[in-house]
C-alpha cells in the first residue's frame, strides 16, 4: 500500500500573522489581583524599556528591548499579538472545557463542542481523506489513486471544469476562473458574483510538490519527472492569465474595469466555457441561470480560449494533477496541523459567530455599554482631530475635495465585536443551522464548514441594506481568529473583543494610556479609508473619480516612502498620518499622570507606548524568515524604525540629531 501524506512544514501556507499558540498561557506576573491599573501599566511599560539603547538610534530596541523577558516569550507566543490572542483562546478553552450544561448536549453549542473534541482527538492528519472525501461529488478518482490500477479511468474523460467548480464549492478559488462576490463599484448596496481570470496566489514549489508524490509512493525519478511538468504548466498559465489593469486618467477610470452583464451575454463572448453549468454547480442549483447577472473585472475574453489551447496540450492527468495539488494548499492551510493543535483557533476561524456570541455573552456582555461609550468618545476625537489636519490642507486641496474626505469622516463608524446588535442565542442558532459536525468524522467535518462558509459569501446577494451595527462581517479565516481591529471596506472599523482588555486597554485607564496606544491603533485604521487602495471610494464605499484626484495630491509627498515596498506603502502611510492624528489629540489631553513618568517626558511617553502592541521577541520572530508580502507590512522593528521616524515630532520629543537613524531627515515627511 502507498503511504499517506502527513502534513508537512514545507507545505503548510504561511498564514499571515505572527502568532504561535498552545495550551496554556501564563498570566504576566503583574497582572493578576490588579488593583491599580494605571500603575500595572506603567510598571508594565517600564520594564518592557531597555534603557540602555538610544532611543535616536534604534527606538524599538529602546521601547521593547526587554518585553521578551518581561512576557517569558517562548513558543507560546512571541510578540504582543500572539500574547493578546493566546490570552483571549485560554479564555475560550475555559469555556469549552469546563461547560456542564446541557445545551452543550445539542444545537449549536452540541456542534461547537463536537468540533472542538474531534479536533483535540485528532492523531495525525493526513491529506488523502480530504481528497477522498470529494470522489463521490467530482464523479471520479483522483489518478493518484489509481496509480496501482492501472490506467486511469478518466484518462480520455476529465471534466476539468466540473471539478473546478465542485472544488470551488469548498472555497479554491483562482484557478483556471476566479470568482467572487462583490459590489457594484458605482453603487455598493449592489452585489454581484464578479469574474476575472485565472490568479494563483500561491506558486507550487518543487520540493513540496515532489514530497507530496514521495509519500505517495512514486520512485524519485516518477516525482522528479512529474514535477517538474506540472511546474512548466503552471509557469505558462501564469503568463497566459496576465492582465491589465485600467488606471487613472482623464479619459479612463478604475471603474472602467468592471462591466456588469447576464450570465447569457457572458456565454456568447465567452464560448470556450461552459459558464451556465460553471455557476449551477458552483451554487447547487438546477434554475436556469442565463439572466443572472455577472459582474466581469479587468476582463480579457482571450485569456479563456488561451486557457482551452493550453488545457489541449496536456493529459488529462497532469490538469487533474494540478487541481488537486492546489486544493490540497488549500485545505491545508488552516488546519489544526501543528504539534499543540490550535483548536480554539481553529473554532474562531470557523465558527466566528458563535465564537464571539460566546465570548460576548461570558466576558463582554456586562461592560459593553461603558466600554462602547468610551470608545466611541475616543473615536470620535480622533475623528475630530484628523478633520482639523484636513482644514489645515497640507495638501492643499480645495473645497470640493474637503468635502470629499470629511463627509467620508463624519459618516465614518465604529463596531465593537462582529456580531448584530443584540445577537441573541436563535439568532446564533438558526445561523448554523445547515452546518453538520461529525464528533468523529473530522475530515468530513471540515469539509463540510469549508463548505459553509464558502455559501455565506453568496448571502450577500440577496442581503438587505442592513446598517453597519446589524452586520456579520464574512471575513478570512485569518482574521476571523484574530484580535486586532480592523478597518472594513464599508466605512467602519471593527475591533474585537480581544483587544479590549489588559494589558492593551481597560476603562479605568488613564487617557494619557489610552490614546497613545489603543488610539494609535484606532487612527490607523481611520487613515485606510484614504489610502492608495480606498481613497477612489466615498462615504457609501461608491467609487468616485473625485477620490482619486485627492490622491493625486499625495505624489508630491510620496518620497517618505521610496523605500517602502509597494504593496505595503498603504500601511506605512496609515502608521505615518495614523501617528500625527493620535498625537494631535494626545497633546490637547491635560496631565492626569505625574511626568517625568520613569524618567520620559509626556511627549517621549506617546511614542514609548505607541509601539507596545508591535513588541515582541526578535530573535524568535526572524526565525520564522516571514517575508514582508507574507505580513503585509514590514517586521515590527522595521516597522518602527522606518516609520515612526518620519514623523518629525518624535525627532523633536527625543532631541535627536539630524544624522540619527531615527531623525526624519531634510525632508519633512507628511501627508495629512
Amino acid at each position: 500500500m502507498r503511504s499517506n501524506i502527513h502534513m508537512t512544514y514545507g507545505l503548510q501556507i504561511v498564514i499571515i500573522s505572527i502568532i504561535i499558540i498552545v495550551d496554556e498561557i501564563q498570566t504576566h506576573p503583574v497582572e493578576g489581583g490588579v488593583s491599580n491599573v494605571n500603575e500595572f501599566y506603567g510598571n508594565l511599560i517600564e520594564t518592557n524599556l531597555n534603557s540602555s539603547v538610544d532611543p535616536c538610534e534604534d527606538f524599538y530596541a529602546y521601547a521593547c528591548g526587554n518585553w521578551h523577558r518581561s512576557y517569558n516569550a517562548s513558543s507560546e507566543y512571541i510578540d504582543m499579538p500572539g500574547y493578546m490572542d493566546t490570552k483571549v483562546n485560554q479564555q475560550f478553552r475555559g469555556l469549552m472545557e469546563h461547560q456542564t450544561d446541557a445545551k452543550w448536549k445539542s444545537g449549536v453549542y452540541g456542534k461547537a463542542k463536537d468540533l472542538y473534541e474531534s479536533c483535540e482527538q485528532l492523531d495525525t492528519l493526513v491529506l488523502n481523506s480530504f481528497l477522498m472525501g470529494l470522489h463521490e461529488e467530482l464523479e471520479m478518482q483522483w489518478p493518484i489513486f489509481a496509480l496501482e490500477e492501472g490506467e486511469w479511468k478518466n484518462i480520455s474523460q476529465f471534466d476539468w471544469l466540473r471539478v473546478t467548480a465542485v472544488l470551488r464549492r469548498y472555497g479554491l478559488n483562482n484557478i483556471f476562473i476566479t470568482h467572487n462576490v462583490n459590489v457594484n463599484p458605482r453603487n455598493s448596496s449592489e452585489y454581484y458574483l464578479e469574474l476575472a481570470q485565472h490568479h494563483a496566489h500561491t506558486i507550487l514549489e518543487a520540493e513540496d510538490v515532489e514530497n507530496i508524490f514521495l509519500n505517495f509512493g512514486l520512485s524519485h525519478n516518477e516525482s522528479h519527472s512529474l514535477t517538474e511538468e506540472l511546474l512548466q504548466f503552471e509557469r505558462i498559465l501564469n503568463e497566459l492569465a496576465k492582465y491589465q489593469v485600467i488606471n487613472e486618467t482623464d479619459k479612463k477610470n478604475y471603474a472602467d474595469n468592471f462591466h456588469i452583464l447576464t450570465l447569457k451575454e457572458l456565454q456568447a463572448s465567452v464560448p470556450q466555457v461552459d459558464w451556465l453549468k460553471y455557476f449551477q454547480i458552483v451554487l447547487n442549483t438546477t434554475q436556469d441561470l442565463q439572466q443572472l447577472k455577472v459582474q466581469t473585472f479587468a476582463w480579457d475574453a482571450k485569456f479563456f480560449a488561451n486557457l482551452k489551447d493550453h488545457l489541449n496540450g496536456y493529459g488529462n492527468d497532469t490538469i487533474a494533477y494540478y487541481l488537486m495539488l492546489k486544493f490540497m494548499y488549500h485545505v491545508n492551510g488552516d488546519l489544526p496541523h501543528r504539534k499543540h493543535r490550535n483548536c480554539i483557533r481553529y473554532l474562531r476561524s470557523f465558527m466566528p459567530v458563535f465564537m464571539n456570541f460566546l465570548y460576548e455573552e461570558h466576558y463582554f456582555k456586562d461592560k459593553r455599554v461603558a466600554m462602547e461609550k468610551s470608545l466611541n468618545k475616543m473615536f470620535n476625537n480622533l475623528k475630530k482631530s484628523f478633520e482639523s489636519l484636513v482644514e489645515e490642507n497640507h495638501l492643499k486641496l480645495n473645497k470640493k475635495e474637503q468635502h470629499f474626505i470629511l463627509k467620508e469622516l463624519h459618516g465614518m463608524q465604529l463596531k465593537v465585536g462582529n456580531l448584530p446588535r443584540n445577537c441573541t442565542e436563535h439568532y446564533v442558532e438558526a445561523f448554523y443551522q445547515t452546518l453538520s459536525i461529525n464528533r468523529s468524522d473530522f475530515v468530513q467535518s471540515h469539509l463540510n464548514i469549508l463548505r459553509f462558509t464558502n455559501q455565506l459569501h453568496y448571502k450577500n446577494l440577496n442581503a438587505n441594506n442592513a446598517s453597519v451595527a446589524e452586520k456579520v462581517y464574512n471575513l478570512d479565516a485569518t482574521t476571523q481568529s484574530s484580535s486586532s481591529p480592523v478597518k472594513i471596506f464599508e466605512n467602519a472599523i471593527l475591533i474585537p473583543h480581544g483587544y479590549l482588555q489588559l494589558p492593551l486597554y481597560d476603562l479605568k485607564l488613564s487617557h494619557i494610556h489610552q490614546y497613545s496606544l489603543l488610539g494609535v491603533i484606532l487612527a490607523h485604521e481611520i487613515i485606510h479609508a484614504y489610502d492608495l487602495f480606498h481613497i477612489v471610494y466615498d462615504y457609501r464605499s461608491n467609487y468616485d473619480y473625485l477620490g482619486s484626484q485627492v490622491g493625486h495630491h499625495y505624489t508630491p509627498h510620496m518620497h517618505c516612502f521610496a523605500n517602502s515596498p509597494t504593496e505595503i506603502i498603504s500601511e506605512n502611510i496609515a502608521d505615518v498620518s495614523g501617528l500625527r492624528m493620535a498625537y494631535h489629540f494626545y497633546r490637547t489631553l491635560e496631565e492626569d499622570l505625574e511626568f517625568p513618568l520613569f524618567h520620559l517626558t509626556k511627549d517621549q511617553y506617546f511614542f514609548v507606548n505607541s509601539v507596545q502592541f508591535l513588541c515582541g521577541d526578535l530573535k524568535q520572530i526572524s526565525d520564522l524568515a516571514l517575508e514582508t508580502t507574507d505580513l503585509g507590512h514590514d517586521m515590527h522593528d522595521l516597522r518602527v524604525r522606518r516609520n515612526w521616524s518620519k514623523f518629525q515630532e518624535f525627532s523633536l520629543a527625543f532631541n535627536c540629531s539630524p544624522k540619527s537613524n531615527m531623525s526624519v531627515g531634510e525632508k519633512p515627511c507628511r501627508i495629512w
